[in-house]
């Protein structure tokens, strides 16, 4: 297991602990162990636990600094790990017998994943062995996809190792990646019990497996835990050990022991080396912290602090609480807490038990409405425990840059058989000698293990710098790492980073110091460096296609596959680009993944679609014919601003995928700016890979207002990116940020890392009536404006501001729908978000021009829409046609349809008028078209788009059957036992799918309140003890696992509207539960 020099620190009382009742070790490790402890006063580590506490699985609880609004105390949990640190003489002994044996026979690399591009904007290094792997970098947005693309497989990354100075562009792709990792081990276990199931019915003996290993670290410099809990309102997982170690200490060769690595397992050793933009500040001296030293309890209440009162280490005690709570909490759903009404949340969800034992739902007075109440014993749903913390401490941006060196184990040197038999050894006893032991001879002679087997061979690594500022050089050269002999021997390549601001060998100092390293070979990944060239090469491929069809809608996207400037020293690093580290060394080029070049692709799309080529070049004769022109014309003669453009940036739901990156959509209307409807993950990147790093900064100048639907993380997390690149490139402009409150106030908590220009924002926050916010409400909409701006001044700056109408609508807590109308022209857009169709957003956006409705699912799957609170197609275009809106943009799909959705009639003028049309003068005719990332359409050529959409249709189809084919080519290769077995397969696979099929079948029936009966949830009351109830019925907004695709919003207590979360990604069957989430605003937590 891992291992770490120095016990971690926790301040909690130093009076003795409470002596456990005399149960048994079994009894012990089944069961977590409170012990109570008095107000905090000293310090205890590992080593002051009593070792009968020490037990697999037991915990400590201790009292945190700080009370709840409620006068109760504040507690956390340390976590025993599952065997007890090894010491450090015992954990050596155990990494030697490891690496002597096991370890001999794996291979070992290090391989660049992703090189600095639009679509990566980060680069990072995979550290490869047989049994895990190992990740280092910058874990910026886009990397999830982009190893999905390259087929990176994840399942046994268990380390991650986070470099430079933390902020989005180091972290941003972190969130995602965690909550991939957590599905695709949930996946692994859910395919393992399954198994296990089917042979314990066909009576065979369960196989012998390995344990699956759950648990995920993760190491960064100051700010790591500050960036990651600022997402709490947003992320869940149960169930997966989350450990989070920021690094706030110099490593242990600033103390004269270089030997000791500051990360170690069996399999390698890490060193870690901080540099600072101010060598002369002192660092702290505490070492470092152990894995998930830290957990808050689920029965924790919001801390009140003061942030100017609290030291460092309460703190951090405080966001680490945070984190634990979103990843290792074993909260549950199905629990219901028994209180008095008066203390129940006037927002929230209440239920109380009947007097024939069935839990109900209250529906009398509540606390704050007015009216008298019965103060009766009422049941809620308790908050999860990351949800209880309100705000976070204040932090400020960190000065500091981590680098690593890494080292794999010395490994045994071959061991001489022939010299052994030769000395009378006989082979029974040549495992002692390689495990180290001396043998006596039966004749008395004495083998030793150097006579018979060759010198210890060093283990190899590799470096990771990451420097992004230049005040860091001196520090950085300062270091005796670089010049420790034991240290740098055996260390052969270093990989060097650079940030926008800084390129680290351009600088004639680092230049130097890479000349006086030659045997190391100096790899560099930076964007000044680094071609831009395509990371996800599968929608690359196709929007070349496409362009090639209607090059007017899908215009090739900015590339370049060619070296950038030149350096004097080092290698340009490449994707793929793999250093081989056992049991041979060496560079190799084999695995380089090659750019995707489009003379390929479109030779490819000649030879192997003429007829799409040929609806193609129909459907551009169609469009330049002056009739047809003149007719469209006539047609929208009445529509304003016919030039504005729309252009999807992400349209697929819940995860970035290969084809579809989640949901953003950008319009630009001629004299009234930029406006972004949602920004999921790496939108930056997508916004610089449709117009250059130059052009991109051009739309953020333009950036009038950012309008976020909801709080479900693929809908936002393309933020903090997006806004530090507009504060860094203007200067004197104001943006209108459009959501909810919790979404303020996460921009708020994250600014302290680096700064979002909070300053020169407008904030339009959607406010409702006193209680929930109820679907088909219009929304009041409340401006603040900074201090340095006022509504009169806003006039003057002549923004063009349009008009914002909001309503809310049915999906999570807090979803909202939103029409802007342009002053002047009048031009109106309705934008849905993410919701059921709603007849108050239609009623809203009567006579809208444009329309960008969601629709997730195709009609075959209207049962899913309704249990996770989406649209189907047909039901997005019914709302259109209540809305009368003249143009229509689906979008939202589920990854699912990786390219287009099944078929629909979505023709030109397919919208039939809405019955609330009196005279047949009044009908006008509607546009439909299906949304694509990157596609580029303008208000007035919505008729010329559809002329093409038979061509396209016909392309993905194609496409398709092409794939099938080299699949069944696959298959001739194989001989009759594979096909037999393949065939099995695929008939167990095909089974399953029609039984599938049968349970959205009854969905279909359903109406939007579905029938069943839902698990007995546990009631606790406050003197904690828990009961089960029997015979209640299933609740509506709860679902069971078999319905959850998506993981819902959490909430300290359960809202009125049922929550749903983001999409969980379709690589496995494993489904969780879903927690609904909290009737109170700042507590509205989304779960991708």
């Amino acid at each position: 297991m891992n291992r770490l020099r120095q016990p971690s620190r926790l301040k909690i009382a130093t009076t003795l602990i409470k002596k456990p009742s005399k149960v048994s070790r079994a009894q012990l490790a089944s069961r977590t162990t409170k012990t109570r402890f008095p107000p905090l006063i000293g310090i205890l580590t590992r080593h002051h636990i009593p070792k009968r506490l020490l037990l697999d699985g037991s915990s400590v609880w201790f009292p945190y600094a700080g009370r709840s609004p409620r006068g109760r105390t504040l507690r956390a949990v340390l976590n025993i790990p599952r065997q007890p640190n090894p010491t450090l003489r015992s954990a050596s002994a155990n990494v030697t017998s490891i690496s002597d044996n096991s370890a001999r026979s794996m291979s070992s690399w290090a391989q660049v994943v992703t090189t600095p591009t639009a679509d990566t904007p980060g680069a990072c290094v995979l550290l490869h062995f047989d049994q895990r792997r190992y990740l280092f970098g910058r874990i910026a947005e886009g990397t999830q996809r982009a190893m999905v693309q390259r087929k990176v497989a994840v399942a046994k990354l268990h380390n991650i190792f986070v470099t430079g100075t933390v902020d989005w562009s180091t972290t941003g792709g972190l969130p995602g990646l965690m909550l991939t990792l957590a599905d695709v081990v949930a996946g692994m276990k859910a395919a393992r019990a399954e198994d296990a199931a089917a042979r314990e019915a066909k009576g065979l003996k369960a196989k012998e497996r390995d344990q699956i290993e759950d648990d995920l670290h993760i190491y960064g410099g100051k700010n790591l835990l500050h960036s990651l809990a600022t997402t709490r309102r947003f992320i869940f997982r149960k169930g997966i050990p989350l450990s989070l170690n920021e690094i706030r200490t110099d490593s242990p060769c600033q103390r004269n022991d270089r030997a000791l690595p500051d990360f170690e397992d069996e399999l390698v050793r890490v060193w870690h080396l901080p540099v600072s933009s101010n060598p002369s500040a002192s660092r702290p001296g505490s070492r470092k912290r152990k894995h998930g030293d830290l957990e808050k309890g689920n029965d924790a209440e919001t801390p009140e602090t003061d942030n100017s009162e609290l030291s460092d280490a309460d703190a951090q005690h405080i966001r680490q609480a945070a984190v634990a709570g979103m990843f290792s909490s074993t909260w549950s759903l199905d629990t219901l807490h028994e209180m008095n009404l008066r203390d129940v949340d006037p927002t929230a969800k209440i239920f109380f038990r009947s007097d024939s034992g069935m839990i109900e739902e209250y529906k009398g007075p509540r606390p704050g409405s007015g009216k008298e109440f019965a103060d009766i014993r009422v049941l809620v749903r308790s908050p999860w425990p990351a949800a209880k913390i309100e705000t976070l401490p204040d932090t400020k941006p960190s000065n500091e840059s981590l680098c690593y060196i890494v080292k794999c184990h010395p490994r045994r040197g071959k061991f001489k058989a022939d010299v052994a038999v030769a000395l009378g050894v006989p082979k029974t006893e040549f495992k002692k000698l390689t495990n180290g032991e001396v043998i006596t001879l039966d004749n008395g002679a004495v083998v030793t293990p150097d006579m018979v087997v060759e010198a210890s061979v060093d283990g190899r690594g590799f470096a990771v710098v990451d420097i992004p500022a230049e005040d860091m050089v001196d520090d950085f050269l300062a270091r005796p790492e670089w010049s420790d002999p034991a240290l740098m021997n055996g260390v052969d390549v270093m990989y060097w980073l650079s940030s926008e601001n800084f390129s680290a060998y351009r600088h004639e100092r680092l230049v130097e110091f890479m000349k006086q390293h030659p045997s190391v070979q100096h790899v560099l990944l930076g964007q000044d460096v680094c071609p831009n060239q395509w990371a996800l090469q599968d929608p690359a491929d196709k929007t070349i296609k496409m362009n090639f069809i209607d090059p007017e809608r899908f215009p090739l996207l900015k590339f370049d596959n060619r070296p950038l400037a030149p350096v004097d020293v080092g290698d340009i690093g490449a994707p793929g680009a793999r250093v081989n580290l056992h049991p041979k060394q060496g560079y190799t080029s084999e695995f380089l993944v090659p750019p995707l070049d489009p003379a390929n692709t479109l030779k490819a799309m000649i030879g192997d679609h003429r007829d799409v080529l040929e609806m193609a070049n129909e459907a551009r004769q169609k469009v330049s014919d002056p009739s047809f022109l003149a007719e469209v014309q006539q047609s929208q003669k009445d529509i304003p601003d016919l030039d504005t453009e729309i252009i999807p940036l992400g349209t697929g739901s819940a995860l970035p995928s290969k084809y579809r990156n989640v949901s953003a959509t950008l319009i630009r209307v001629p004299g009234h700016g930029s406006y972004l409807f949602d920004c999921g993950e790496n939108t930056l990147g997508q916004l610089r890979r449709f117009y250059g790093s130059e052009g991109a900064d051009d739309v953020l100048k333009d950036l009038r207002a950012l309008y976020i639907s909801h709080l479900h993380a693929d809908h936002h997390f393309g933020t903090a990116s997006l806004m530090a690149r507009w504060n860094k490139v203007t200067t004197d402009t104001y943006l209108g940020v459009i959501a909810v409150d919790g979404f303020h106030r996460w921009l708020r908590e994250y600014d302290g890392v680096e700064p979002l220009g909070l300053d020169r924002v407008i904030r339009i926050t959607p406010h409702g009536s006193a209680g929930s916010p109820r679907a088909e409400q219009t929304a009041a909409v409340f401006w603040n404006y900074p201090e340095t701006l006022n509504e009169k001044d806003l006039k003057l700056q002549g923004m063009g501001f349009p008009k914002v109408e909001i309503c809310w609508v049915d999906h999570c807590l807090y979803a909202t729908a939103i029409v802007m109308t342009f002053p002047h022209s009048g031009l109106k857009i309705a934008y849905s978000g993410d919701c059921r169709p709603s007849k108050g957003f239609a009623a809203l956006g009567k006579g809208a021009h444009l329309l960008l409705h969601e629709c997730t699912f195709e009609d075959d799957l209207y049962g899913d829409a309704i249990a996770k609170k989406h649209s189907t197609i047909s039901e997005a275009l019914a709302v259109g046609r209540d809305m009368g809106a003249r143009r229509i943009l689906l979008t939202h799909f589920s990854q699912r349809y990786p390219k287009l959705p099944a078929p629909i009639g979505v023709e030109s003028g397919s919208s039939e008028p809405s019955a609330n049309d009196d005279k047949p003068e009044d009908k006008k005719d509607t546009s439909v078209l299906y949304a694509f990332d990157h596609m580029h359409v303008k208000l007035g050529e919505f008729k010329q788009a559809e002329q093409f959409i038979s061509a396209i249709k016909k392309l993905l189809e194609d496409e398709e059957k092409l794939k099938e084919a080299e699949k069944d080519g696959d298959d001739e290769e194989l001989g009759e036992v594979e096909l037999a077995e393949k065939a099995k397969k695929a008939a167990e696979q095909q089974k399953k799918k029609a039984e599938k099929q049968k349970k959205k079948a009854g969905h279909n029936r359903h109406t939007q309140k579905k029938k069943g009966t839902a698990k007995a949830p546990e009631v606790t009351n406050e003197a904690g003890d828990v009961k089960s109830l029997e015979g209640v019925e299933k609740q509506e907004g709860v679902k069971s696992s078999e319905d959850a695709e998506k993981p819902e919003e959490a909430k300290p207590q359960e809202p009125v509207e049922q929550p749903e979360g983001v999409e969980k990604p379709e690589v496995n069957n494993a489904e969780e539960t879903k927690p609904q989430e909290e009737a109170k605003e700042p507590q509205d937590v989304v779960m991708t």
